[in-house]
């Protein structure tokens, strides 16, 4: 999954790094235990739209390693979905882009899905 992170945000140029910048420091997940459902009410971060062909590749590769999980259909079933949505979908990190210091944080705010990272 860092792999996958790390990819996405290494193909982004100085640009779209400023505008996936979110504000604020994240030093654990928005949503977690006791925190179900307390979603940002705006997305932050920048949007699939703005990404070229293959950085949206690389971000439906991200989503992929969380939905690798379940079952084969039903995992092709929320990715054709997901996929769909790529261009409404958001990409916002706080910290370094090697996601790898306790306080990097990533994640992925779409029409459906959420991963925090």
């Amino acid at each position: 999954m860092q792999r996958a992170f790390v990819a996405l945000l290494a193909s982004l140029d100085n640009d779209q790094l400023a505008a996936a910048r979110l504000r604020g420091k994240y030093r654990d997940l928005l949503l977690g235990p006791g925190k179900d459902w307390a979603f940002p009410n705006t997305a932050a971060g920048i949007r699939g739209s703005e990404l070229s062909e293959d950085q949206r590749a690389l971000l439906l590769t991200v989503i992929e390693t969380y939905v690798g999980s379940i079952d084969d259909a039903n995992a092709a079933i929320f990715l054709a979905g997901y996929k769909s949505e790529l261009n409404s979908t958001y990409v916002g990190y706080s910290g370094s882009t090697s996601v790898s210091k306790p306080s990097d944080y990533i994640r992925i705010d779409g029409p459906s899905v959420w991963i925090e990272f």
